[in-house]
Formats: C-alpha cells, sequence, structure tokens
C-alpha cells in the first residue's frame, strides 16, 4: 500500500502541541508516532515540573571573587574610566559638557568636579589643554590597543618567568 492509500484509510489524527507562548502546533500523530516515536511518547505525556528546593551560591561567590581580581589585574583605565578618560575622546566643548552633564545627572561626578571641569572646557582653548594635560587625545580603538599591548606585555613577562624557572630546576 502506498501513503496516500494509508491515509485514506486512517483518519488523519492531529497531536496538537503548545508552547509556553500559546502557540499551536498541529502534526499528524500516526506518522509522528512511525517517525519519532520517543519524542512523541515524551511530549504526550503530562507535563514534568522539577522543584528546586535550594539554590549553591558558592558559583556565584566564585565567579564574583574572579571578577574582583581581574579587576586588579588589568589596568583601572580598562574596566572603570575617569572622567578625564571620557573628556579625552571629545573633540568640541559641547560634547565635553554633555558629557559632564550626564556623568553628574548620573551621580558619578559631584557638583564641585562638574564646576571645575566646565569652567576649565569653557576658557580660551581649554578643551585642548585639559586633554594635553592628561595624556592627549583618545583615538578609536585606544582601548583595544591598550588592552592588546598590556596583555603582550604580561605574556612576554610570563613566559621570561617561565623561562628562568626552567633554568633554575636544572
Amino acid at each position: 500500500m502506498s501513503d496516500k492509500e494509508i491515509k485514506k484509510k486512517k483518519p488523519f489524527k492531529k497531536a496538537r502541541i503548545k508552547d509556553k507562548n500559546g502557540f499551536k502546533i498541529s502534526y499528524d500523530k500516526i506518522e509522528l508516532d512511525e517517525y519519532l516515536p520517543h519524542l512523541m511518547s515524551e511530549v504526550s505525556k503530562s507535563k514534568k515540573l522539577l522543584k528546586i528546593d535550594s539554590v549553591n551560591f558558592k558559583i556565584e561567590q566564585e565567579f564574583e571573587e574572579i571578577v574582583q581580581n581581574s579587576n586588579n589585574y588589568y589596568p583601572e583605565e580598562l574596566y572603570n574610566p575617569k572622567t578625564i578618560d571620557f573628556i579625552r575622546r571629545c573633540t568640541n566643548d559641547d560634547e565635553a559638557i554633555e558629557i559632564l552633564d550626564y556623568l553628574l545627572r548620573r551621580k558619578e561626578i559631584s557638583k564641585e568636579e562638574y564646576k571645575l571641569f566646565k569652567s576649565q572646557i569653557l576658557k580660551k582653548e581649554g578643551l585642548k589643554k585639559l586633554i594635553e594635560e592628561h595624556g592627549g587625545f583618545k583615538e578609536s580603538g585606544y582601548y583595544e590597543r591598550k588592552f592588546r599591548n598590556f596583555t603582550q606585555q604580561r605574556n612576554s613577562e610570563k613566559e621570561r618567568n617561565t623561562g628562568r624557572n626552567k633554568t633554575k630546576k636544572k
């Protein structure tokens, strides 16, 4: 018998599957039973619930310790930029003042710091002088280069140290 003849003889039964969003999917149950018997048995069974009695916070605590230790591992500028770090990326006074306004709204700087930076910026050539006094303009890709240079330097130091340890052991 061909598939068409089987379908004509058997009534079309649908398996309805409903997901968490209420979306219903209908399939021919007979075909699914033939091709995916284990899946159909799982789907047709009642819902299984897993009860969680407790939570182990040890993993989360270990992760937080790793993050805290990694913060000490890299230069602070890479993970916690200061006000001047943001200003050093500005190309004009308006951008710098907008950054200051934002930091003040977020309470990341005090009103005194805000007034001090703003007065320096509004002076003639103020932004340019402020940027030059603190290391120059930070171009696009600055942090990527800084991170890459830092990790290369750290890796070369590790290689030198492991090389020294090997020669001492001999």
